[in-house]
């Protein structure tokens, strides 16, 4: 009796199954902007900002926006666009662009869905002259979030309950030493202190999980070398850096709770994915036929969409990494090709009885 067309065919491809399974990259690169750009964040529909030398821009899905001279740090869900031009902070929602003055120089880094913006004002104060504080902003209304000790803070990510994270000053010489801070309940607190001078929150999730980079003290080469971060209702996690990389800085945190970052030593930076305690290089989850080296992972939405920077052929751009489509496991096709060609047999044998009755 001869061998069934479908049961050959079911065998041979569930043969081939884990080699193609085993050569699927984890990731694709989307080229968003020209040579020289960088990707800052992404929202969950994909799309992007960034700044592409000294032009911000929006990159919609579709199409690449120029919004003017300055640099676009954050995005939401809405697509309403914060970030700075000059001296100012901008809001940009709908095609209008908004000055966010505050007192004097201002800055925007991040937003939430809301449209509270976060970022960083100068005003002048009669004891200490200018200094900077972190702010908050909405409808044209600008809020100092104040410090924790000293008498400087700057503000980098707000999540969706209005919780702000970024690092604040700790009083002293020299150059005014930086400690993470979370503001939520109208009150700014440490998160954490290193026993380096510049340590800084960036980026907050709405579990109220944060990230961020910490200084460590002098070793090697590095003055003051950094270690990526992540905080969790008092708990310290020192996400660290594949072997040989003496800084690791982390810049974003979706609701999963997957980190990206970048690993390295300021001349070979990697981009990175922390996820279910492990430390992932990015360039691992790409094809390596495609030349890209990624250098650098800024943010990543809650589909798992990463937005950062790569470079091939000596010229670097901003990109977004899209997820591919999962391939299922060689188990899992075993099964199901086993299950076709046993209801294939079963008619068959079904159609044979038939025809002897």
């Amino acid at each position: 009796m001869r061998t069934p067309l479908l049961a050959r065919f079911a065998a041979g491809l569930f043969l081939a199954m884990p080699l193609l399974a085993a050569a699927d990259p984890r990731y694709t690169v989307t080229v968003l902007a020209g040579p020289d750009s960088r990707a800052w964040d992404i929202n969950l529909s994909g799309q992007v900002v960034g700044a592409n030398g000294d032009n911000a821009w929006l990159h919609d899905g579709a199409a690449y926006i120029d919004l003017g001279s300055g640099t676009a740090f954050g995005i939401n869900d809405s697509g309403q666009v914060a970030g700075h031009s000059g001296n100012n902070g901008f809001f940009y929602s709908g095609g209008v662009m908004t000055a966010i003055t505050g007192w004097g120089f201002t800055t925007a880094r991040g937003l939430n869905n809301d449209g509270v913006v976060v970022g960083m004002a100068e005003f002048e104060d009669a004891e200490n002259g200018f200094v900077r504080h972190a702010i908050s902003w909405q409808n044209g209304v600008t809020t100092d979030l104040g410090t924790v000790y000293g008498f400087q803070s700057r503000a980098y990510g707000v999540n969706n309950q209005g919780h702000v994270v970024g690092g604040s000053d700790i009083g002293g010489a020299p150059n005014y030493p930086l400690t993470p801070f979370l503001y939520r309940d109208g009150a700014m607190s440490e998160i954490a202190q290193f026993p380096g001078p510049w340590s800084e929150a960036t980026a907050i999730n709405d579990h109220d999980q944060i990230v961020g980079f910490g200084n460590l003290l002098p070793n090697g080469p590095e003055l003051y070398p950094r270690t990526a971060f992540m905080w969790d209702d008092g708990v310290l996690t020192d996400i660290g850096a594949l072997s040989g990389g003496a800084n690791s800085f982390a810049y974003g945190i979706n609701n999963a709770s997957q980190v990206v970052g970048w690993f390295g030593n300021f001349a070979s930076e990697r981009g990175f994915l922390f996820e279910h305690g492990s430390f992932y290089d990015l360039n691992t989850l790409i094809d390596p036929a495609s030349g890209w080296v990624i250098s650098e992972a800024n943010a990543i939405n809650d589909l798992g969409q990463i937005a950062g920077t790569a470079c091939r052929d000596g010229s670097c751009h901003a990109v977004r990494l899209d997820l591919v489509p999962a391939v299922p496991e060689p188990a899992t096709w075993g099964m199901l090709l086993a299950g076709c060609t046993l209801v294939g047999w079963r008619r068959r044998l079904r159609t044979r009885g038939a025809l002897f009755r």
